[in-house]
């Protein structure tokens, strides 16, 4: 068994990797599951992991975007604009009184595009996470809100695969998930030796921190987690939120227990 990968620059590439067959499983947003699976076909892409507690996503802006009123006319830059961590902010959004028609939705790429962009004065703001959001504060830029206190359950990312591929990847994927389900165990249990080995693999100082806050306390996606992302889905307006965890998740690869 060989596990090859390889970074993605957005959720669309991703997207696309897996519905051409191009790679087999990608992590990512749990929210992209119900998007693509409105391109493809109900059903067609399955979480089968949870792979961390929580996401932590801080919503970073230029020094006059004080707090989410005041993104009214501004451009916020997306991986995409109606999938992934967007519907979060989007939803925060809306329970402030500020509808898309406020804003624009610039699309980017991913967490380092988006910072690199957002530093260049790109537009006003963008989600961010470990160790870009620290970064983009140190260069002067401005914190407005976290997604994690507005949303106390939302969910980490997922490893995603297509239900027409769980059978043939079910004898690698088990054994890759036990593993990692032991990893998961063991970061807990000893968090100390979990800081050193990620600092020596040259993880910055906050982006480990982040990856030890978010081990979770279990691979199987978190109910409570799933039913949020459904329900921000709907409270925006986006389609696909007419689903359910069942629909959405397959646990089957998981260990037992």
């Amino acid at each position: 068994m060989e596990l090859q990968a390889e970074r993605n620059p957005s959720s669309d590439a991703q997207f696309e990797a897996l519905a051409t067959g191009r790679v087999d499983a990608v992590v990512t947003a749990m929210d992209n599951v119900m998007d693509w699976n409105l391109r493809q076909g109900p059903g067609d892409f399955r979480i089968v992991a949870q792979m961390e507690q929580t996401t932590t996503l801080t919503l970073v802006g230029q020094t006059g975007r004080r707090n989410l009123e005041a993104l009214r006319g501004s451009t916020i830059l997306v991986d995409a604009p109606r999938n992934g961590f967007i519907v979060a902010l989007r939803a925060m959004l809306a329970e402030e009184g500020v509808g898309p028609e406020d804003y624009a939705l610039q699309p980017v790429g991913g967490v380092k595009e988006r910072f690199d962009a957002l530093v260049a004065g790109r537009g006003d703001a963008t989600l961010l996470g470990p160790p870009f959001d620290v970064m983009a504060l140190q260069a002067g830029l401005r914190r407005i809100a976290s997604v994690q206190e507005r949303y106390p359950a939302f969910p980490g990312q997922g490893l995603v695969a297509r239900a027409g591929s769980l059978e043939r990847l079910r004898p690698t994927l088990t054994i890759w998930l036990d593993g990692l389900d032991g990893a998961r165990e063991r970061m807990g249990n000893d968090p100390g030796s979990a800081r050193e080995a990620l600092t020596q693999a040259g993880f910055p100082p906050p982006a480990v921190e982040a990856m030890l806050r978010a081990t979770p306390s279990t691979l199987r996606p978190d109910v409570a987690g799933v039913k949020l992302l459904i329900e921000q889905r709907r409270r925006v307006g986006l389609p696909g939120a007419d689903t359910d965890y069942d629909a959405l998740v397959d646990g089957t690869l998981l260990p037992a227990g």
